[in-house]
């Protein structure tokens, strides 16, 4: 099943680099994917699944609205989610956040440029594989 997350996440951050969008090419079949993986795993799997994906968008459908990130960041999320625990899942967000963060201020210094956008696939990216990963 990592694998599967690992192809969504990087297949998802492609296209954001290149095309300025996560297509919902990458994020339903993710999360349909997840769910039903979690639910072949059993009643308690498919529960912790839903219950990812649920508090993966309770944490960003706020930051959401107020511009902080795009709607499909927070559809890679919860597609992301479906694969993984509650904790892995907190831990995600909050490394990706830190990831964008650095990434941001970096493109400051260097572009000096307040109004870059950065692409927040990619801190998913990274914010994955660093829970999946065992690094947190």
């Amino acid at each position: 099943m990592q694998v599967l997350l690992f192809l969504l996440l990087s297949g998802a951050a492609f296209t954001d680099l290149y095309k300025d969008k996560i297509y919902n090419f990458w994020v339903i079949p993710g999360l349909l994917t997840g769910i039903t993986c979690s639910a072949i795993c059993g009643k308690s799997s498919l529960i912790a699944s839903l219950t990812a994906v649920g508090i993966a968008f309770l944490l960003l459908i706020p930051v959401y609205f107020f511009k902080g990130i795009a709607a499909g960041d927070v559809k890679l999320f919860m597609s992301a989610a479906s694969f993984l625990s509650v904790s892995d899942t907190v831990s995600s967000i909050i490394t990706a956040f830190v990831v964008a963060g650095v990434i941001s201020l970096a493109v400051l210094i260097i572009k000096r440029n307040k109004e870059a956008r950065i692409h927040f696939a990619i801190p998913a990216l990274v914010g994955v594989l660093f829970s999946v990963g065992g690094a947190l």
